[in-house]
């Protein structure tokens, strides 16, 4: 292992010093020539001033209530909705988006770099083994499965236009981008190529790895995990951004002749992946950013909603609502005033993802800020040399937010979306947002198609007199039924099943029905 120069050192190590962290090089003379080459070349990386003023200003604006002085909701005019637009707007948006499918203009990136810690597993959330759907599918092979159907649909899309034959019509491609984090990266790697990425050409499958950043103690000293390492920490599904430029995913988009991205949280088992619908909206407007939303629930749900802060489009964390004004209902519509759910599911422009990255080298650049989260961060003591387990938070981890890019937007637009179509998040290992209630949710939704078809869903101990979904919504009971993403991305394709009644089982095709 080369020695660490030691010119090169004593400059890295004045610059800790005039930042008042020189702490780092504690156990600098305890360490192997081979560790002291690690930590120096993380430190030398790193400009510990700039992490002090991004620190001081991430702390100082979280304490900021000037947020709601000038708070307004979204106007009605301001926000489409799948439900309430007229047919024919909707018929629009989805031949737009068809047809930008249908010309490999159209790519998806998942941001996956969560472990599954909540629920039990030191997996990636996507490689979770059993969620417990019928077919025991991942939520990676259901976001595999949806790509490989949509492409299905573009090109049947694509044929019906030009008067041809599906078979004389070329395949689209979707580009499928998956963010990892340092927790998830390799294991992500190794399940997909296990799993021969589930039928998806890897060529047009990029896997890369978003950014860290270091982690604080409560007073601003930086953190080490080791006697040669710096403490960090994932830097946020904000970090899309910089990781597309610096993992060189931009510049493949570009060459690709790309011009929307469709970015969603890998943990929605419903997620509608390149819906045509809000990329056909997203063209139709000429967005730089559409976000899809839901219409809170009540009051103090915990999803952030979008809103205007002194002119500009910001997303405010639920956490951060006055909790009055979270309660405030709109008298003539019943509705409550600030609804508009964000639920990190977004289409980007191409072109827009091309400005970040010059802003997040800016400086003094307020409008992409880090966020403070108080945590349990495990450390190394700097009086004993032995690593600390704490029981209670004892540090700040920071993490850009995707949404803080919307205030970037020249031209933003908000598409509200049906929650039962399109939202079941997989949080907690029981209970609201669990596997459990992301399984139910998926299943009534399978189960609404068959129905909306002209069919019938039973379980096997119920007559064929009652729909499942009344079953269902008596009181809440499985029965064990799913269609996969292959058979039907959104219900299309099921006239089979009109004035049939289908036992509860797991459709992967029309011979898997159990026709009663």
């Amino acid at each position: 292992m080369t020695q660490v120069d030691p010119a090169r050192l004593c400059v890295v190590r004045q610059r800790y010093k005039d930042a008042h962290q020189d702490h780092v090089f504690t156990f600098w003379d305890d360490l192997s020539p081979q560790q002291q080459h690690s930590l120096f070349t993380q430190l030398e990386s790193i400009d510990p001033k700039a992490l002090n003023s991004i620190f001081r200003h991430a702390v100082h604006a979280s304490q900021s209530t000037a947020i709601f002085n000038n708070l307004q909701p979204l106007a009605h005019s301001e926000v489409k909705s799948t439900t309430h637009s007229s047919f024919s707007e909707r018929e629009d948006w989805t031949e737009r988006g068809l047809d930008a499918i249908a010309h490999n203009q159209v790519a998806v990136i998942v941001l996956a770099g969560g472990q599954g810690t909540r629920l039990g597993s030191s997996l990636p959330k996507g490689s979770f083994p059993d969620v417990g759907l019928p077919s025991h599918k991942t939520l990676f092979q259901l976001h595999a499965e949806r790509i490989q159907r949509l492409q299905t649909l573009a090109r049947i899309h694509r044929a019906a236009k030009a008067g041809r034959s599906t078979d004389e019509t070329p395949m689209p491609i979707i580009t499928w981008c998956i963010m990892t984090s340092g927790a998830t990266h390799e294991q992500t790697e190794t399940f997909l190529k296990r799993q021969v990425y589930f039928g998806l050409d890897p060529d047009n499958i990029i896997i890369f790895q978003q950014g860290v950043i270091p982690c604080f103690d409560l007073e601003g000293k930086l953190l080490l995990s080791a006697k040669d390492q710096l403490a960090t920490s994932p830097n946020g599904n904000g970090g899309i951004f910089w990781a597309l430029h610096t993992e060189g995913v931009l510049e493949i988009l570009q060459k690709r002749s790309i011009l929307y991205v469709h970015s969603y949280s890998v943990d929605n088992i419903m997620i509608k992946i390149g819906d045509p619908v809000g990329i056909g909206h997203a063209l139709s407007t000429n967005a730089d950013v559409t976000a899809k939303v839901m219409p809170k629930t009540r009051a103090d749900e915990p999803l952030g909603v979008i809103c205007h802060i002194n002119g500009q489009v910001k997303v405010v964390e639920y956490s951060e609502m006055d909790t009055e004004l979270a309660a405030l209902v709109d008298p003539k519509t019943g509705e409550f005033v600030y609804r508009a759910g964000n639920v990190c599911n977004q289409i980007f422009s191409v072109d827009f993802l091309a400005r970040i990255p010059p802003i997040l080298q800016t400086p003094e650049q307020e409008l992409l800020i880090y966020h403070p989260a108080t945590k349990r961060i495990p450390y190394v003591d700097l009086s004993t040399g032995q690593q600390v387990w704490p029981e209670s938070p004892n540090g700040i981890k920071l993490e850009l937010f995707i949404f803080d890019a919307f205030t970037l937007a020249e031209r933003f637009a908000c598409l509200e979306v049906e929650r039962a179509s399109e939202f079941s998040p997989m949080k907690n290992p029981e209970g609201l947002d669990s596997p459990s209630t992301c399984v139910r949710d998926l299943e009534r939704l399978h189960i609404r198609w068959i129905e909306q078809a002209g069919g019938h869903v039973v379980g096997a101990s119920r007559s064929s007199s009652s729909t499942v979904t009344e079953a269902l919504a008596d009181n809440g009971d499985l029965v064990g039924f799913e269609i996969s993403p292959m058979m039907s991305y959104a219900g299309e394709g099921l006239e089979w099943v009109r004035g049939k009644t289908i036992q509860a089982c797991h459709l992967e095709t029309k011979d898997d029905a159990c026709l009663l």
